[in-house]
């Protein structure tokens, strides 16, 4: 067999190379970039990607709302179901629901309905 002339040998190369960077970066970044098709799919999209995750530009860890999304919502197809509304994600004595009704944080423990 005949040896590569060296232009074929760097072009592989550098084929090779972008490819295995693309694919390291997709398992990498791949669940941390901004799905903003998922604001329309819980009742309030004003809290943004902080209605999931602990940091509200998202990414990174989730919040236990974001939990329990991950763990419901996308096993019903990444919906907003009845089993997941009727949870009290964060534990505050109110259900998701009634935290996104009167405009709370279903992540956050200390962010409660106002009676």
């Amino acid at each position: 067999m005949k040896p590569l002339p060296n232009r074929t040998c760097l072009w592989l190369s550098a084929v090779l190379f972008v490819l295995s960077m693309s694919t390291a970066s997709l398992l990498w970044f791949g669940d941390a970039w901004a799905r903003p098709y998922r604001m329309g799919k819980i009742p309030a999209s004003r809290l943004g990607c902080g209605a999931c995750h602990v940091n509200p530009n998202g990414g990174g860890p989730r919040n236990s709302f974001g939990d329990d999304y991950a763990v419901v919502g996308l096993k019903a197809g990444d919906t907003y179901t009845d089993a997941l509304s009727a949870k009290d994600s964060d534990g505050d004595g109110y259900t998701n629901a009634q935290e996104f009704e009167a405009g709370s944080h279903p992540g956050d423990p200390n962010s409660k309905p106002v009676k």
